[in-house]
């Protein structure tokens, strides 16, 4: 279906007014989230890595310090022994070792069985050399760092160096981090309304900020993580960098840059005023469109009314713009078209009855001079009846000839013609035959007053110029929604220079010819039609004319 002006017009109204908008604004509230979101995954970048680094600053510095007293002759001593408490020098050793850091760690000694010897603070006291850090410390080289599960004690982490003895670990220096101790060393290193989560391989929580208040966060974020889900929450990032030397994550918690309840407010607004943009565009867009589309409707309407032959629409002409110049310019060429329309239909009416008339007059007189001669001689020389005979058919010939009608039926022209034969037969006797072939289907169909008449007429005179005795046929038949008329002889024919003049539209010689063929195109828009003679002798003319009820117009008008 064909779209419309109108709507055409509203659509680009509207495309024009609030594509743009719309693109515009959720491009710009995209950019403006992406941007923030981005500067705040910066932010947390530089953050976690600060506290990444501070955290392994300390890690290493205890691994020194560990290290360190497993090397420490009255430790080996001590822990050979398996005995405390150890002499003053012991302590002495374990102190001046961990001095530094006595504020951001506490460190510890265990035999071989996991008995506590000495410890920098409160020590968590006897661990199982068979499980848990002690068993991973005597595994590997370099200290094995553990979370404590257990925060009875307020530790959150636990580091365990396995001192090397003849046969297995003689003993182990033990590190523990307590909340204490995170909350001193990334207190101040994270922006304000952050929390920082410290966990460990496995994600189980290690220490978590004292403002955060959800405590299965954790368990939360490590079954997304096992789900294949992203740790973005509706209203909170997650960034989180691995410290290298413990392989513990640090997980900062922050809150979005703009919440989520912010962006649907700022979407609502925006989905609002995208609304109220596309209601003015409507209405807008309605105004000046149905400014625009009812004057064209109107011509356009006026048009196909002009198209299908009604030259009396006017188009109604207010203002002074360019469409009302436009519908006054139409309606004067509607008014001259039909004025000039009248003007051609008259002069053709005129000219087509002025060359009836003469076509008709031409016919009349031409056969009434030649019969009348006939009836002259005849009376002088023979006195004998058939002057009588030709005189009836002559005066029938008359009548018909001389009445109002234009166009007379296929049985009342075959009467007629029956009526010339008759007398053409006793002109020239012996000189021709004559038979007719019609379909009794046909005898009701209308054709043009004397047409078949000169036809004949044409055969009897000229096709038998030469003495020889011919035969001239009539026949009507059916061909789809015509009557085909088919005048032949088979006389000596016409010439070609005959044929050519006839075409050309001299009627010198043929005269009879020339107006049946004339008559036929004023009526049919179509003339006569020669066929190649049958036996290769004589003249063949065909008619096609339109079969129509008996009712058409009989009178030629």
């Amino acid at each position: 279906m064909k779209t419309s002006f109108h709507r055409k017009l509203l659509s680009a109204f509207l495309a024009v007014g609030v594509v743009p908008l719309l693109i515009c604004v959720l491009v710009l509230l995209d950019l403006f989230r992406v941007s923030l979101d981005r500067r705040a995954e910066e932010e947390a970048a530089v953050q976690l890595t600060a506290m990444a680094g501070d955290m392994g600053a300390l890690l290493r510095s205890c691994q020194g310090v560990m290290d360190r007293l497993s090397r420490q002759p009255q430790v080996l001593e001590a822990l050979a022994a398996g005995e405390g408490p150890a002499p003053q020098a012991v302590y002495n050793a374990l102190y001046t070792a961990a001095a530094p850091l006595l504020r951001d760690a506490s460190f510890s000694l265990y035999t071989s069985q996991g008995r506590l010897l000495y410890a920098t603070a409160g020590a968590p006291g006897d661990l199982s050399p068979r499980w848990g850090v002690l068993a991973a410390a005597g595994r590997t080289e370099g200290p094995a760092y553990q979370s404590v599960s257990d925060f009875a004690g307020g530790e959150a982490l636990r580091a365990a160096l396995a001192v090397p003895g003849e046969e297995g670990p003689a003993g182990y220096v033990v590190l523990e981090l307590s909340d204490a101790h995170f909350r001193r060393l990334l207190e101040g290193k994270h922006s304000a309304g952050s929390e920082v989560l410290v966990l460990d391989p496995f994600w189980s929580q290690v220490y978590a900020s004292p403002s955060l208040s959800d405590a299965s966060l954790a368990p939360t974020l490590r079954a997304r993580l096992l789900a294949g889900e992203g740790l973005e929450g509706e209203d909170r990032l997650y960034h989180v960098q691995q410290e290298p030397v413990s392989g513990f994550y640090l997980l900062l918690c922050q809150p979005k840059p703009v919440a989520g309840w912010v962006m649907r407010t700022l979407y609502l607004i925006a989905l609002g005023a995208i609304l109220l943009s596309l209601g003015l565009c409507l209405a807008v867009s309605m105004v000046l469109s149905d400014q625009l589309f009812r004057p064209i409707l109107s011509l356009n309407n006026a048009m196909a009314a002009v198209e299908e032959g009604d030259l009396d629409v006017r188009v109604t002409v207010s203002g002074a713009d360019e469409m009302s110049q436009l519908a006054g310019r139409f309606n004067r060429m509607a008014q001259r078209l039909k004025e000039n329309l009248a003007r051609s239909l008259r002069q053709q009416e005129e000219l087509g009855q002025a060359q009836l008339r003469m076509m008709q007059a031409q016919l009349n007189p031409h056969f009434l001079y030649n019969t009348l001669d006939t009836l002259k001689w005849l009376g002088k020389i023979h006195h004998i009846p058939e002057v009588a005979s030709i005189s009836a058919d002559l005066a029938e010939i008359l009548r018909r000839s001389i009445s109002a009608g234009a166009f007379v039926t296929l049985e009342e022209e075959l009467r007629s013609l029956d009526h010339y034969v008759a007398i053409q037969s006793i002109r020239f006797a012996g000189k021709f035959t004559f038979q007719t072939q019609a379909d009794p289907s046909l005898l009701a169909v209308p054709l043009p007053k004397l047409t078949l008449q000169p036809l004949v007429e044409n055969a009897i005179i000229h096709g038998f110029e030469d003495g020889v005795p011919g035969t001239v046929t009539v026949t009507a038949a059916r061909q789809g929604d015509e009557m085909v008329l088919t005048v032949s002889d088979n006389g000596c024919g016409m010439s070609r220079e005959s044929l050519e003049r006839f075409r050309s539209g001299a009627g010198e010689g043929h005269l009879g010819l020339y107006n049946v063929d004339a008559i036929l195109r004023l009526h049919y828009g179509r003339g006569l039609t020669f066929l190649p003679p049958d036996g290769g002798r004589g003249t063949r003319i065909r008619i096609a004319i339109p079969i129509v009820p008996e009712t058409k117009d009989m009178t030629g008008t």
